[in-house]
């Protein structure tokens, strides 16, 4: 765990961006940095954090390179927008009341407003056209007028002070179907099992708006009680998993009480359209993103980044790092879910396939810094920081079955008295009482520094060999105040596709149609901000040697984004 930085500067309510000078032609802008020293800090990426415009009419791109002829599909992507919202208000002056513009900024680089990318992709003729949108233009409104900003669900903000007073808050907690009103950005699906026979495709974003997949029209609002009342909670996962084999959509709902979180999981498909309860688990409010799934398992991780008051705090306030607090002297915890008996079968403490064990690989940190580090006001004023790396750790969980047993028959005698409520399956942890929990060991599986991982989607679930992220070139790794700026495939050498002022979002890997194909066969695709000029591109790299094969530029910026993308293959 790294030592906290107590010069950390706090946020205000109305963050402006920094004034900007020019010195021989590169945008600087002066900042004091901790020791009071003044610094001039090259900001080239610093546009790729303004607000963003969409073109919301389809548009053919200009296509530089040459496409492979068998790629064809649609691409969307999603990533903040709009970070700043200008509104009216009255100013006391000394002649009495005057009309005066504020701005509302957020304060954190995942709190932005969300834009929709679409990508049209069609290799045979080496055509690529774009359209995109701003989906949350009435939730911008809401901001214009309320000057804060008032969230309906947990999970939405990450550093954003609301300004809203604590009435308003609750009274904005009402749930609301209008897709408009909600900042949908933390991922993209197009593989929701909802659709019905004629009817026009869809994609969900997160929280989960359903929007028409060829315009980005946001349509409605999308809640998982709707399906099953026992679906319910507080905060899903933004990240579902779909099993191509069993044609299950895998996910959970969170759901607090004052001793415990329980973790409900559940499944939907076309043979169970109204979903099917998998198991319950008990365990401490913690910021859960994500979870993995294999054939035969379901994988929850608990890292000891935990809600404060039980995570009482966190339904009530609006922002998720004033609401947890990260305990180091804590474990981690894997809960090991059976798919095939749905119920829970195993704790271990420290993308998943398994074999006669189980193996996960995590993106790791030392601490929740990373995440108190990607704000605004350090992006935009150049704040002498160095992001922490990240490790990708393979972690292994062995003898499941061994392991189930002995866990079984504990929790016949060690439920604790809030899991007795529920399931055999739900037994909550605790330090002080403890119990023989086998543990997770890892090892390291790079040596680089990896963020935003993804595979060959056919490997799902499965052994693989390649990973694909966004890293650090060795220029960058050498600069304070830098952020990603390659794309970077994992292997004994690293393979590196960087420009020098580009930084890529999150890389989507599109495999070549066949069975029989190389692990690597295919392209890697990505949306860069080019700091140096100004404009971002989307860029189609060659997923075996990372080299460029075509890139095309958009008609605008579109902002710096750690947010997601997803591939829908259309047929040749």
């Amino acid at each position: 765990m790294t030592e906290e930085i107590s010069d950390a500067v706090e946020l205000t309510n109305f963050s402006v961006p920094p004034t900007i000078y020019t010195d021989d032609g590169i945008e600087q802008v002066e900042v004091f940095s901790a020791s009071a020293e003044k610094q001039k800090l090259s900001l080239l990426y610093r546009k790729g954090f303004s607000n963003g415009k969409e073109t919301i009419k389809a548009v053919e791109l200009k296509v530089s390179g040459e496409l492979p002829k068998w790629l064809s599909g649609e691409y969307f992507t999603v990533g903040p927008g709009t970070y700043d919202v200008k509104y009216n208000r009255m100013i006391e002056t000394n002649v009495g009341f005057e009309t005066g513009t504020t701005t509302f900024s957020m304060g954190h680089w995942f709190d932005g407003l969300p834009l929709v990318n679409r990508f049209a992709l069609d290799g045979a003729n080496n055509k690529i056209n774009y359209r995109s949108k701003l989906t949350s233009k009435k939730f911008e409104t809401k901001i214009r007028e309320h000057h804060g900003i008032v969230t309906r669900h947990p999970f939405s903000l990450f550093k954003t002070h609301p300004n809203q007073t604590p009435l308003a808050k609750f009274l904005g907690k009402k749930r609301t179907n209008k897709p408009e009103l909600e900042s949908c950005s933390a991922s993209i699906n197009n593989n929701f099992p909802f659709s019905k026979p004629g009817e026009k495709p869809k994609i969900y974003c997160q929280n989960h708006a359903k929007l028409d997949a060829y315009d980005l029209t946001p349509l409605r609002v999308f809640s998982w009680d709707e399906i099953d009342p026992s679906f319910r909670g507080d905060h899903a996962s933004p990240h579902s998993h779909f099993d191509e084999t069993t044609g299950e959509l895998i996910n959970f709902n969170m759901e607090y009480h004052p001793v415990a979180t329980k973790y409900n999981f559940f499944s939907i498909s076309e043979k169970y359209p109204k979903g099917q309860l998998i198991a319950s688990v008990m365990a401490k409010a913690s910021y859960v993103h994500s979870f993995s799934v294999t054939p035969r398992f379901i994988i929850l991780v608990i890292f000891p980044f935990y809600g404060k008051n039980a995570g009482i705090n966190f339904k009530w306030s609006d922002n998720i790092l004033d609401s947890f607090v990260f305990k180091p002297e804590e474990p981690t915890l894997f809960y090991v879910i059976s798919r095939e008996k749905k119920e829970h079968v195993a704790i271990y403490k420290s993308e998943a396939y398994e074999d006669n064990n189980l193996y996960l690989d995590i993106v790791c940190y030392d601490s929740e810094y990373i995440a108190r580090y990607l704000t605004l006001e350090n992006f935009r004023q150049g704040l002498p920081i160095r992001l922490p790396l990240a490790e990708v750790r393979r972690f292994a969980l062995l003898n499941i079955q061994r392991e189930s047993i002995k866990y079984l028959n504990n929790a016949q005698v060690n439920q604790s008295t809030m899991a007795s409520i529920f399931k055999r399956s739900s037994v909550y942890y605790s330090q002080q009482i403890p119990h023989p929990w086998p543990e997770a060991n890892y090892v390291r599986c790079s040596d680089s520094a990896l963020e935003l991982p993804a595979i060959n989607p056919k490997l799902k679930r499965r052994k693989y060999r390649y990973v694909y992220g966004i890293g650090f070139s060795e220029r960058a790794a050498k600069q304070v105040t830098e952020i990603w700026d390659s794309l970077i495939k994992n292997v004994k050498a690293v393979a590196m596709w960087s420009v020098e002022n580009c930084y890529p979002s999150e890389p989507v890997f599109v495999p070549h149609p066949g069975q029989d194909n190389d692990e690597d066969d295919g392209v890697v695709l990505s949306v860069v901000f080019d700091g140096a000029n100004v404009q971002s591109f989307l860029v189609v790299l060659d997923a075996k040697t990372m080299t460029e094969l075509a890139r095309v530029e958009l008609p605008q910026v579109v902002p710096l984004s750690f947010g997601h993308g997803t591939f829908k293959e259309t047929s040749v």
